[in-house]
């Protein structure tokens, strides 16, 4: 019978009748797999019972006759698996175990593995048998996973620095060959399973890798140019540099840590050589801080008695805008508090819910404050770091006011420097003693990058914003009812007024000002606040700013019981002078 040529139905029923006996069913259907034969047109010749049940028949002998056109697969499928018989018979070899996957009617995807062979009468192909074997795709992903494995492993072991990865507990997945020598290990899955406690480091050593892995996990935060000082498994002391960085699943939800060390001894004791050299300067320093505390006190002295220097207006101005990054570290105290209690109860929720861990993990937890180390730790130090970048900010600010140096002019995004002052008074914005919050409404327009000093403007910023914020604290404190009723507002508005100047309006709706105020608002010194509260500095330095240094304009407009609204307006670029 040639290629293409149909069966008679007399041939195709004495076909059954020869392979569908009653002993030859009995083992197609007791053996596992999944049998099916076809003729050359890929007609159906028999099947076991597995078989028939998979394409949804009842009985085998149903199917006898009937093409994959007739089954219940997924529009397009049968057609292939029609190429799939044709190239079979044109090749005429028998293929061993091939993954391939079939898509039911449903939708459904079911791996299998596929043995055919074409079946032979006096050297001519009559038709093909089929065997499939479940199977799933992971074990094919498994193998592929396997072989990337294997090359990634050599390829980290030729990197020149050590390499480690952990799991959220701390405990060892992996390591490449330059770690395992510095931590003594022969065999690279020996570190598998592992801790800090079980290697070579001193338990204090194990005990701060363990806390910057979980600082490092819970704050979502990579570690990075860590300077550690280590002993290594054959005893030679090390400086290291240690890189820790998050390792993140297909969900973004932190799984692991990632950790890199780079040898960096010779570098380190080049440092500490230079650093001895250089013990004469630091003394000189030590004795010019020494001098600068006797002039800081002088200075106070003749802010007292009306007869500052300019330097002692510079450091007053420092004293007064020091008391606010101050401030913020002290206020982030209480709310800190606050968040370790509620996330504590959570804690709590967790143990009662699941209250028997592995008897390692609540020792470990016990002995170590871990809750108290993941949650408050972090979030004190943040508030810190904040509180002191801000220092240096304002100190390179009011450098620059005095004209000591000069800082770089850049082209920046406003509105980046507007958000930053925002986060800082945060905590300052939020509700207090049930008095209500401040809502801050932000009505951006679209402005070009402004050519600027970014650190000076943002100062002029916080002073404003600051001044608002006290304006309507003390509005609810010594007001009529019906004023205090209203929402507190600070509306922050920009504009582009032409092509080369923009304009940016911060307006409170507190109590306003006299006109005596308004015209004495921009001088230095002048303060509403009561004495040791202010110095008066921060509207006359922010003027400085935004008139001397940018060539702009700084004004207000206010009415008793309207709110103030401040006016500030630069240009896009600066002249070059």
């Amino acid at each position: 019978m040639s290629l293409g040529q149909p069966r008679t139905t007399e041939s195709l029923a004495s076909f059954s009748n020869q392979t569908q006996d009653t002993s030859l069913g009995l083992i197609l259907d007791t053996i596992p797999q999944y049998i099916f034969w076809k003729d050359l047109n890929s007609v159906y010749l028999g099947c076991n019972q597995r078989w028939a049940e998979f394409v949804g028949l009842v009985d085998p002998k149903e199917i006898v006759g009937k093409t994959d056109d007739d089954l219940p697969w997924l529009p397009g499928e049968a057609a292939v698996y029609r190429e799939r018989d044709r190239q079979l018979i044109v090749t005429r070899q028998s293929q061993r175990r091939v993954l391939i996957s079939l898509w039911k009617a449903n939708g459904e995807q079911v791996w299998f593995e596929a043995s055919n062979v074409p079946l032979l009468h006096e050297d001519h192909v009559t038709g093909i048998l089929y065997t499939f074997e479940r199977t799933t795709e992971m074990e094919h992903q498994a193998e592929t996973l396997r072989k990337s494995a294997e090359l990634l492993q050599l390829v980290l072991d030729n990197i020149p620095q050590a390499i480690f990865w952990k799991d959220r507990n701390s405990t060892y997945l992996g390591c490449n060959k330059n770690w395992a020598q510095a931590a003594g290990i022969q065999n690279l899955a020996e570190v598998v399973g592992k801790t800090d406690f079980e290697l070579l480091w001193t338990p204090e050593e194990s005990a701060l890798y363990y806390e910057q892995d979980q600082s490092v996990m819970d704050t979502d935060t990579p570690v990075l140019h860590l300077i550690e000082h280590r002993l290594e498994a054959h005893g030679r002391q090390v400086w290291i540099n240690v890189n820790k960085i998050p390792i993140h699943d297909t969900d973004g939800k932190v799984i692991g840590v990632l950790g890199t060390i780079e040898d960096i001894s010779d570098r380190k004791h080049a440092e500490i050589a230079l650093q001895q050299s250089e013990a004469h300067l630091r003394q000189q320093a030590q004795q010019l801080e020494q001098m600068l505390q006797q002039l800081r006190s002088a200075q106070a002295q003749l802010i007292q008695t009306e007869k500052m220097s300019s330097l002692g207006q510079l450091v007053a101005g420092i004293a007064h805008e020091i008391n606010n990054p101050v401030n913020f570290i002290h206020g982030n105290i209480a709310p800190a508090t606050e968040y370790a209690e509620d996330l504590l109860r959570l804690v709590h929720l967790y143990h009662h819910h699941y209250p028997n861990p592995h008897p390692d993990i609540a020792a470990e937890s016990e002995a170590i404050e871990l809750e108290f180390l993941m949650l408050d730790l972090p979030k004190l130090l943040e508030s810190m770091k904040v509180g002191t970048a801000r220092i240096k900010q304002i100190v390179l600010s009011l450098r620059n006011f005095s004209r000591m140096d000069e800082a770089d002019m850049k082209a920046v995004n406003i509105h980046d420097g507007i958000e930053s002052t925002l986060l800082i008074l945060q905590h300052r914005l939020k509700d207090k003693l049930g008095q209500g919050g401040i809502q801050v409404v932000k009505e951006y327009g679209n402005l070009p990058q402004v050519e600027c000093y970014a650190g000076q403007l943002n100062q002029v910023f916080m002073n404003i914003i600051a001044n608002a914020i006290e304006a309507l604290e003390e509005r609810d404190h010594h007001h009529s009812k019906e004023l205090c009723q209203r929402p507190k507002l600070i509306t922050i508005r920009t504009e582009c007024l032409s092509e080369s100047r923009v304009v940016i309006r911060i307006q409170d709706n507190g109590f306003g000002m006299p006109a005596s105020v308004q015209q004495r608002l921009f001088d230095p010194f002048f303060t509403t606040k009561p004495v040791g509260q202010g110095t008066g500095l921060g509207l006359s330095i922010s003027y400085q700013i935004v008139v001397e240094k940018h060539q702009g304009v700084l004004k207000c407009f206010s009415e008793p019981g309207q709110g103030s609204e401040f006016w500030i307006e630069i240009p896009t670029r600066q002249q070059q002078l």
